[in-house]
């Protein structure tokens, strides 16, 4: 029997309403299939509005105008067992404190996917719709769906790539992929990038016997790797397809065409890395959020 739990839908009920009922589309594709409630929910942050709350009267109302903006986005929506908004108040202006917050509300629940929407404003609207998105990103050890305004969003799901560095670490984040590609029933692409081969450094590999040889044994050697995850996925019935990238690009423009390229509906990305520091945590996680075209599916693994 399929366990039934939550998946979290994070609002900004003062950001822009046509980005968040992307996300609430996407949302509604993802879950095909799903038993899961889908409960909305905000952090309120005195910041967004940048004026003082620490007056009863003043917290009032802007808790009211918030409840109000939240209701218009959640009666939009046809979202499937849509449970009852929730509001939750952090009367710090720290955005460290709201992510946290949130994340304590998200883990109370016990949800199991957090979803959200992005851009690269600035100001009030960066609250959720940007940097508070992207904070997630490092900070949720719960997986995270992450939908931009330029998101293209698919009728249905069936090719999702997953980028990967072989750590043991992105291994986990493919085990906890596992059921939405089994209940969806779309296609995984593994896609590796040649960490090493990048534009300064791709003249010297090519102009040199031993640089070479190298990097066609140790390509060869990532491809074994690659192929016992692909005899574990097809074990569990997931149609896979392996690529190793070695072209002169950097990491996050590799994803993007990798993922237009195969037309992926979906890209999955785990913000953790083994032994290279140039794998998908930090700054290249951002840089895909920020510039792909398909919705984001993201876990950070809990620290050891």
């Amino acid at each position: 029997m399929t366990r039934q739990s939550t998946t979290i839908w994070a609002i900004d009920p003062f950001a822009d309403k046509r980005t968040q009922l992307k996300v609430a589309q996407h949302l509604k594709e993802w879950m095909r299939q799903s038993p899961n409630t889908i409960e909305p929910a905000s952090v309120l942050n005195p910041g967004q509005l940048r004026l003082p709350t620490d007056t009863p009267d003043v917290r009032e109302k802007f808790k009211t105008a918030a409840q109000k903006a939240f209701e218009k986005i959640t009666q939009a929506t046809k979202l499937p067992n849509l449970g009852e908004p929730s509001l939750i108040y952090c009367p710090e202006y720290s955005q460290r404190r709201s992510v946290l917050t949130f994340l304590d509300y998200a883990k109370e629940k016990k949800a199991d996917l957090i979803a959200v929407g992005t851009h690269a404003r600035a100001g009030v609207e960066r609250w959720l719709l940007g940097s508070f998105a992207e904070a997630l990103i490092l900070q949720s050890t719960i997986p995270l769906l992450i939908v931009n305004p330029k998101t293209h969003l698919p009728k249905k799901i069936k090719t999702i790539l997953f980028p990967t560095d072989l750590s043991e670490a992105s291994e986990k984040g493919l085990d906890r992929l596992i059921p939405d590609l089994k209940r969806l029933k779309a296609k995984l692409i593994l896609f590796h990038k040649m960490d090493y081969v990048l534009p300064e450094t791709y003249s010297m590999i090519y102009r040199s016997d031993i640089y070479e040889t190298y990097l066609k044994e140790d390509e060869a050697r990532r491809y074994r790797a690659l192929e016992k995850w692909e005899k574990k996925l097809s074990s569990e019935g997931i149609d896979v397809e392996i690529i190793i990238d070695e072209k002169a690009e950097f990491i996050p423009k590799a994803i993007t065409k990798a993922a237009k390229k195969y037309k992926a509906q979906v890209i999955a990305l785990v913000t953790q890395t083994g032994p290279a520091s140039a794998a998908i945590l930090g700054s290249i996680a951002r840089q895909v959020v920020r510039s792909s075209d398909c919705p984001i599916w993201s876990w950070h693994p809990p620290q050891k």
